[in-house]
């Protein structure tokens, strides 16, 4: 599209979207490989697909990763709903003339994936979700969260103010700062599955440098996502009707199996994959050449 200018650094490359917005993107794998588009959790950047770099090699996949909308270098989009992603991700894909992609998300980039699926099915081959976060209007989905995430995700809500203060003076200048404080919080939280992974120096090396770049921007749209999460979400994910694979590890203390299980029960055309003691961190890391190999089979 003439309307999207784009200009890279690295393996990163950033898009004029039509209304003037810039939407920042990373390439990882085979440039020349089969695209997939890549979207991370949360809190998350598009540096998070690093992670799986060589495994995309060997499986000739070229790996596209945003970061969302006022994460890392995506300017932010005021008043957006988990749709508007949607015609985010189109755009890209015009922009670097693709049809069609497979498309894989982890953790809180599930309802962003499902969100795509919903509007944009025409141009997605098939859906993986790897851990992925339900819909939080759900009591018992809100409840199976340990207290840090479930009093973020309610207060974010119910005393936005206050959040605004914690997470403005304390938690994203530390992120930002210091995000091996933030990622050893998440290490001591961690049932030894995860502790296994998160402890070796190539996972922290990826993911301090993913937590940073998430907070760049400040609070706003680390808050503003939060509320996205703790809401509905605008759309029905039982009228998805194309392939997913769902992988969810029964060990996984972050987002608990049962996120898996309602997205799985409520989708008419999902496979699961539930795996034996296998937490958040080790699934997508331990088991990422079988997800890939068996997931993305299409196209």
């Amino acid at each position: 599209m003439d309307n999207l200018q784009k200009r890279s650094t690295a393996n990163t490359h950033v898009v004029t979207l039509p209304d003037g917005r810039r939407l920042a993107y990373a390439e990882y794998g085979d440039p020349t490989g089969i695209p997939t588009l890549y979207f991370h959790g949360f809190p998350g950047s598009r540096l998070e697909a690093q992670l799986f770099d060589l495994p995309a090699r060997k499986q000739k996949l070229r790996v596209i990763a945003p970061d969302r909308n006022g994460i890392g270098l995506s300017d932010p989009k005021p008043d957006r709903c988990l749709l508007d992603w949607s015609r985010d991700v189109s755009d890209l894909l015009d922009s670097l003339d693709i049809e069609k992609v497979h498309l894989v998300a982890v953790s809180g980039g599930g309802p962003y994936a499902l969100a795509c699926a919903s509007q944009y099915a025409k141009r997605i081959h098939d859906l993986t979700l790897v851990c992925p976060l339900g819909p939080l209007d759900q009591v018992e989905l809100m409840k199976s969260l340990r207290w840090p995430g479930r009093y973020s995700f309610k207060s974010v809500r119910t005393t936005p103010l206050l959040m605004q203060i914690t997470y403005g003076l304390f938690i994203i200048p530390v992120a930002q700062r210091w995000p091996q404080i933030i990622y050893q919080m998440m290490v001591a939280m961690a049932p030894p599955a995860d502790t296994r992974v998160l402890n070796r120096h190539q996972v922290r090396k990826i993911m301090c440098g993913s937590i940073s770049e998430a907070a760049r921007q400040g609070r706003s749209a680390i808050l503003y996502e939060m509320s996205l999460y703790a809401k509905s979400w605008g759309f029905d994910i039982s009228k998805i009707k194309m392939p997913v694979h769902l992988w969810h590890g029964t060990a996984d203390e972050t987002v608990p199996m049962i996120h898996g299980n309602t997205i799985a029960n409520s989708l008419e055309n999902c496979k699961p994959h539930y795996i034996r003691g296998e937490g958040h961190f080790s699934l997508p890391i331990n088991c990422v050449d079988r997800i890939l190999s068996e997931s993305l089979s299409s196209g």
